[in-house]
């Protein structure tokens, strides 16, 4: 009679969640978001003219500002660049360049809920082409900023200063910036990023702050 064997021997780790796509990203009304706080993105606009992404709370503390033909004033956010409010932090005596907006015309982006599963990896044998349309992405309206969906890094073009999503281990994410495009390393093709503070912060310093990070292109993700 043959001995009895462990089949945890032959079990093999699964790693599926690294090709698991990150949640759509919706816009939420900033005087919805109690924990918002300083070097947070919003987003802000004046609805139905335009919408600027990738600005940075500059202050907790709100102020008020005068609108055309509006008699009250308005509760304001404190925003700044992303270049501005990094200088500001590596050399404070720069000063902080920023502006006062309307807390009803910013919002900042949040993830879908995703009942505990993240979508997964499309197959690219069967590629959405068919189905995808450039009207995808007209909107109804101008008074809202769109829904971000994720799409793979390979798929979204020029990955250099584009901000792109990986998932440290499953539904755990971080936000990195691309430093390069795709490349061939140690038989893998990967794409060098870093983290937005860091990315902004050499910049500013002129040499890198840390060591910059290669990661495999199929675990990267951006939004559109």
């Amino acid at each position: 009679m043959s001995e009895p064997w462990d089949a945890e021997v032959f079990r093999v780790p699964d790693i599926a969640w690294q090709a698991e796509a990150p949640p759509t990203r919706h816009p939420v009304p900033v005087g919805h978001v109690p924990d918002l706080d300083v070097g947070d993105d919003v987003t802000i606009g004046v609805p139905g003219h335009y919408f600027i992404d990738g600005q940075v709370v500059a202050l907790v503390e709100r102020g008020h500002v005068e609108l055309p033909e509006v008699t009250e004033k308005q509760e304001a956010l404190a925003v700044a660049a992303p270049f501005a409010y990094w200088l500001a932090k590596g050399f404070p005596q720069a000063g902080l360049t920023m502006q006062w907006w309307p807390v009803e015309h910013c919002w900042t982006y949040r993830d879908a809920a995703t009942g505990g599963c993240a979508a997964k990896l499309r197959d690219p044998l069967l590629h959405d082409a068919e189905n995808e349309s450039w009207l995808d992405h007209v909107q109804p309206t101008l008074q809202f900023p769109p829904d971000r969906r994720p799409r793979p890094a390979r798929e979204v073009g020029v990955l250099s200063g584009r901000t792109l999503r990986l998932q440290n281990e499953p539904e755990t994410w971080s936000w990195w910036i691309g430093v390069s495009e795709p490349v061939h390393a140690d038989g893998e093709v990967v794409v060098h990023v870093m983290r937005p503070s860091d990315y902004w912060l050499t910049q500013v310093a002129r040499e890198p702050v840390e060591p910059v990070l290669a990661v495999p292109l199929y675990r990267l993700w951006g939004y559109e």
